[in-house]
């Protein structure tokens, strides 16, 4: 009986959900291939230029730029977790236990700097200050908390603050990387460097 009253489902309204959320999807990847190429300061209009669409048809999927940083943010940090699962995974198969809390951190670190190394420009448009960067480090922590030890004290205050540290450190590296021409500065460290020297400042301190 409650089965028979149940209001049918609206075919149409569902192709079309599946439509928008396709295109949607669509416009974020061209973004994100044009903010990879051009840079962070991309505009609106160029992006429905390279879609092949007006710049009100963007609108109608991201209100504004701030809109499309978080969701450009939500896709970096999808592919980070699947990255560190499959990392995480990797270690505990080849070694028969768990990855001690250092191989953690250090799989969550690289992670992000590679995230950032692979594509500055999407990196610098996503960690814009705004709140589509707060969105994006809050979310960050949030995903660093599920991955640390059980036998770590307040995760969340830890993670909130490592990936604070982090964020900023990477910040400066990629500035030293983009200025490095400069024959008066030093060359820039490794990234295999900075992610070392992360990893011991985290789990060791400073005189480690």
């Amino acid at each position: 009986m409650n089965a028979m009253m149940q209001a049918p489902v609206d075919g149409r309204s569902a192709r079309w959900a599946q439509h928008r959320e396709q295109r949607r999807a669509e416009l974020l990847d061209v973004a994100r291939r044009l903010i990879h190429a051009q840079g962070p300061d991309v505009t609106m209009e160029e992006i429905a230029t390279a879609s092949g669409t007006s710049k009100s048809i963007v609108y109608r999927y991201f209100t504004d730029k701030a809109q499309l940083q978080r969701a450009l943010g939500r896709s970096i940090l999808s592919t980070m977790h699947r990255r560190l699962v499959a990392e995480l995974t990797a270690l505990e198969t080849g070694s028969g236990r768990r990855p001690e809390p250092a191989e953690r951190i250090r799989a969550m670190i690289r992670a992000y700097v590679e995230t950032a190394q692979r594509s500055p420009g999407v990196y610098r448009f996503v960690t814009r200050p705004s709140d589509g960067l707060n969105h994006f480090l809050e979310s960050v922590s949030r995903l660093v908390t599920t991955f640390l030890p059980a036998e770590v004290p307040s995760p969340e205050l830890w993670a909130n603050g490592a990936v604070g540290f982090v964020e900023r450190s990477v910040d400066r590296w990629m500035t030293q990387h983009e200025t490095s021409t400069d024959d008066e500065r030093p060359a820039p460290i490794t990234s295999d460097a900075l992610v070392d020297h992360l990893v011991t400042w985290l789990m060791k301190g400073m005189q480690a």
